[in-house]
């Protein structure tokens, strides 16, 4: 019969967080081959299409989507609501109603430039046929 003797050195269980289990295992494989790089085939340009405008994802921010941000815009054909003739909304418009107007990235164009116009303007004599009632009521003595 062989007797064991407790070892002098003693283990001590380490308790750790998840975060810190994930963050071993990111290090563990860093370090298996920093020869191998990991390339996002969507940054390469060479891969973008014909035509393609670069995305500013500094510009884009969140914007209010669980979905990825585009890296690039294209052009997107469109049927005008109003109209009913196709257009095309271009990837520089794009850019600009995303990245500038801060738009949202689910958004795309609706309606031709003339009629966008036109609707406009409907708008706008709206207003001011209702802005003098509105006016009137807001001038009335409070009862």
């Amino acid at each position: 019969m062989v007797l064991r003797t407790p070892s002098k050195e003693k283990k001590t269980q380490s308790f750790k967080s998840g975060k810190q289990r994930r963050a071993e295992i990111v290090a563990r494989r860093r370090k298996g081959n920093p020869a191998v790089e990991w390339i996002d085939p969507l940054l390469n340009k060479d891969n973008w299409p014909k035509g393609a405008v670069a995305a500013n994802l500094e510009a884009l921010g969140r914007n209010n989507t669980y979905g990825l941000l585009p890296n690039y815009y294209v052009d997107k054909p469109f049927k005008c609501r109003d109209c009913g003739i196709e257009e095309v909304w271009r990837a520089t418009q794009q850019k600009w109603y995303y990245e500038v107007a801060k738009g949202r990235i689910e958004a795309t164009a609706a309606r031709c430039k003339s009629c966008r116009r036109k609707e406009r303007e409907r708008k706008e004599k709206a207003r001011a046929a209702s802005l003098p009632g509105l006016l009137a009521k807001r001038m009335r003595p409070q009862s």
